[in-house]
């Protein structure tokens, strides 16, 4: 693109975008690199005044956003010559959402530089600078069969430091629940009703750091939590774009997040998928389970093969030897069974009742054991980012 190019023109609401690009061609003095603090929607038409006198166009763009669709529509309607048209989208864009922005005319869609990307209007990054949390989402094969039992425990070990000595780091570890109909993390927790993401919802705001700061509770071990909303929410609420920048912002002040994933395929978990070092997927091995199990794991991994998914089976202990009917769900599967949870009605019981995890109600049970060990599992499988929590 280079080569040819003699003016540049950058289209971006954030200056860091611009300026970054702008320092990508500082050295070439045969190329002019002019810019604009502006969505490309927002020049009212003026973007296609300057395709007559810029060689490339390079703007900034939200592949959900429809007015900036229509904008390059317009763009590729009053085309003049070679002028290239290149859209600037986060890395995390979808194939769907890039064939959107091809289909509209896009010659080209590039990732944002490394120091301007957002992936979202409004979005702010919190935490420290290069921190990148692991985000852990938990699925269930079917209703009832325990996720958000893991879910719950599974932040909260990993927010108390199982396996770690005393002197060690403790993670930050944040757990969202986004069952908006159905969600029982508050309940699990005894939290006050919250209707943060019904809000969010409702008013289509772009959370940022400060948002979520303020709207997440806090457990004495530092746990923070965004819990389902007391009333009913439409599950169709929430936009994609949404859920990206409430886990792009708990990613860099977390060193962990725990999403407890809704019932119902939405289009809006999609950001969630994408974004998942570990897909957690609960079942049983009864045959329905395991035949909705192997639905589930191909769903996901349709537009993601490479992302990681790991079986967690409940309400049996690991055996020492697998019975030909756990030999076949593993096959069936095309997965190991590694993480294995024990039938201990006691002890969830106790738990659900308290209104407390495993780790204070029922720390010396089976069920509460084996959580801490599918924490520390968890923690090990993470790539390095993470292992300075590791022991």
């Amino acid at each position: 693109m280079t080569d040819a190019a003699k003016s540049l023109l950058v289209i971006a609401p954030e200056p860091r975008v611009s300026e970054a690009i702008a320092a990508s061609f500082a050295g070439d003095a045969g190329i002019r690199v002019d810019r604009r603090t502006a969505t490309l929607a927002g020049l009212n038409g003026h973007a296609v005044e300057a395709m007559a006198t810029y060689d490339v166009i390079l703007f900034q763009t939200d592949p959900n956003d429809e007015a900036d669709l229509a904008a390059v529509r317009d763009l590729v309607a009053h085309r003049r010559g070679q002028t290239k048209l290149v859209a600037l989208a986060d890395g995390a864009i979808s194939l769907a959402q890039a064939r959107a922005l091809t289909d509209a005319g896009v010659d080209e869609v590039l990732p944002l530089p490394t120091d301007g990307r957002t992936a979202g209007k409004g979005r702010a990054h919190a935490g420290a600078p290069g921190r990148a949390g692991r985000i852990i989402a938990v699925a269930q094969a079917r209703g009832g069969i325990g996720s958000t039992t893991v879910a719950v425990n599974l932040a909260d070990q990993l927010a108390t430091g199982a396996g770690l000595k005393r002197s060690d780091p403790r993670p930050k570890v944040a757990l969202v629940d986004l069952d908006l109909q159905f969600g029982t993390v508050g309940s699990f927790l005894d939290l006050a009703e919250q209707d943060t993401l019904l809000k969010l919802a409702m008013d289509g705001t772009i959370p940022d750091a400060t948002f979520l700061d303020q709207s997440m509770a806090s457990l004495p071990n530092g746990l923070a939590v965004l819990a389902a909303p007391a009333r009913f929410a439409p599950l169709d609420a929430l936009r994609p774009e949404q859920v990206a920048a409430m886990l792009d912002c708990l990613r860099q002040s977390c060193d962990f997040v725990v999403v407890d994933l809704p019932r119902a395929l939405v289009g809006w978990i999609e950001p969630v998928i994408e974004r998942a070092d570990e897909m957690l997927i609960v079942t049983d091995i009864s045959v329905p389970s395991i035949r909705h199990c192997r639905r589930l794991i191909d769903f996901l991994t349709q537009d993601n093969p490479a992302l990681p998914v790991e079986i967690v089976v409940n309400h049996q202990r690991k055996p020492l030897f697998r019975s030909k009917l756990q030999r076949e769900a593993a096959k069936a599967l095309d997965r190991r069974l590694d993480h294995w949870l024990p039938h201990d009605p006691r002890a969830a019981s106790v738990a659900a009742d308290r209104g407390q995890p495993l780790s204070q109600s029922a720390p010396r049970s089976a069920l509460g054991k084996a959580m801490r060990a599918l924490a520390r599992a968890t923690r090990a499988t993470l790539p390095a980012a993470a292992q300075k929590y590791a022991k």
